[in-house]
């Protein structure tokens, strides 16, 4: 996801509109009360396991405070691979910094009381889309979480930003003990679920059942970290030219919309009571047929014919009902 930019990180909070209101919570230590901070220690305000549990990478990576621009010591948690819908997580702990000085005179926005303190949302140069949540520990010392929205829904900015906040606090003095952390929607990989999980892909077309088609015995192929899946092949027989190998996909840990090669408005058909949905255009020679099982999990088709546009559907119209025949019950 995108990296701030040091010098703009200075500059990242702007005036919002004066509201205050307090969310749930308890009220912030009095300033200058309690243990006193002597190092700005960013990287260890998260342990591995409050990491692993809000699904951002561990350890962080830290930048060094630079006095001089007003920039305090940073922590960056970038995402977890494969996250569908995960952004990066950056903590700063100033040192002989004031959170005045740092904000350089805008008012406060939206208040959140969390892990025994008072988290303030200021505005940022990058937009609402973007979320800056801070706390003053004294004087001298604040600490700051940001994240982003995830994609286009700018009133989940803060998400992960107040999911870190009471692992975060937990670590500070005064701070209460961290309760258990769950991640916002999206921001960890999903888990393998579904009747599709045992499934052997080359067991959906049994060898009687694709002798018509004039393809070569199946063999078992497997995808890739991007695009985790596993799958069957049955190479053509026909050359570069004519009925392009079938392919079969098993996903269970993918979101329909997430699927790749799903190509142009989908042709919704039903076969033996399940809904088939079939990806095709005239100008390709490319057909998909995709049977969605759970949210999450579904069996697709990928064929077509390479001399006849108009023939690319063929197998998989022959083939649907015989999948889904061989399908577990769901």
């Amino acid at each position: 996801m995108r990296f701030r930019n040091s010098l703009a990180i200075g500059l990242a909070v702007l005036t919002l509109g004066g509201c205050t209101s307090v969310v749930g919570g308890t009220a912030s230590p009095v300033p200058g009360q309690g243990p006193v901070i002597t190092k700005a220690e960013p990287c260890k305000l998260l342990s591995q396991e409050q990491a692993e549990a809000i699904g951002v990478t561990f350890p962080g990576k830290e930048r060094p405070a630079d006095k001089a621009r007003k920039i305090p010591g940073t922590c960056r948690y970038p995402e977890l691979e494969d996250a569908p819908d995960g952004v990066t997580l950056e903590v700063s702990q100033s040192f002989d910094l004031s959170l005045v000085d740092y904000v350089s005179g805008a008012l406060p926005g939206e208040k959140f009381g969390i892990g025994g303190f008072t988290w303030t949302r200021y505005a940022s140069i990058f937009g609402p889309s973007h979320c800056s949540l801070m706390t003053e520990l004294d004087p001298k010392t604040f600490v700051e979480i940001t994240s982003e929205a995830p994609g286009e829904d700018v009133t989940k900015a803060c998400d992960l930003a107040k999911a870190a906040a009471p692992a975060v606090a937990s670590h500070l003095p005064g701070g209460q003990p961290s309760p258990p952390l769950t991640a916002p929607p999206g921001q960890k990989p999903i888990e393998p679920s579904g009747p599709l999980l045992t499934v052997d892909p080359c067991s959906l077309l049994k060898p009687e059942q694709v002798t018509p088609f004039n393809l070569q015995p199946a063999r078992p192929m497997n995808g890739s970290s991007r695009d985790p899946k596993n799958g069957c092949q049955w190479d053509d027989n026909d050359g570069d030219k004519g009925k392009k190998a079938l392919d079969l996909w098993i996903y269970t840990a993918t979101k329909l919309e997430d699927v790749p090669g799903l190509d142009g408005t989908p042709v919704e058909q039903m076969v033996a009571g399940k809904k088939w949905f079939v990806y095709s255009s005239p100008d390709s020679p490319i057909c998909v047929a995709m049977l969605p099982v759970t949210e999450t999990s579904s069996v697709k088709v990928d064929t077509g014919d390479l001399s006849d546009n108009a023939k690319a559907c063929e197998i998989p119209q022959a083939v649907m009902p015989l999948v889904t025949g061989n399908m577990p019950a769901f």
